[in-house]
């Protein structure tokens, strides 16, 4: 996941050759929430799941 000082982690997507700027930025392209893919679609589908799975949906319930 990503960081900034003061800051709660953020699950991040892109493709595989987003690895080596991700490693540029100090972001280590294993850690959990960093999703690589070689399709962009499979990508966002990760990251839907990722986001899915996320508590805050648990602070902010559906309004029906």
């Amino acid at each position: 996941m990503a960081t900034r000082p003061g800051d709660k982690p953020k699950p991040i997507a892109g493709l595989a050759d987003a690895r080596a700027l991700w490693s540029a930025a100090g972001v280590a392209s294993q850690a959990f929430g960093v999703i690589t893919a070689t399709e962009g679609a499979d990508a966002i589908r990760q990251l839907v799941d990722l986001l899915d799975a996320h508590r805050v949906w648990e602070r902010f319930p559906a309004q029906h």
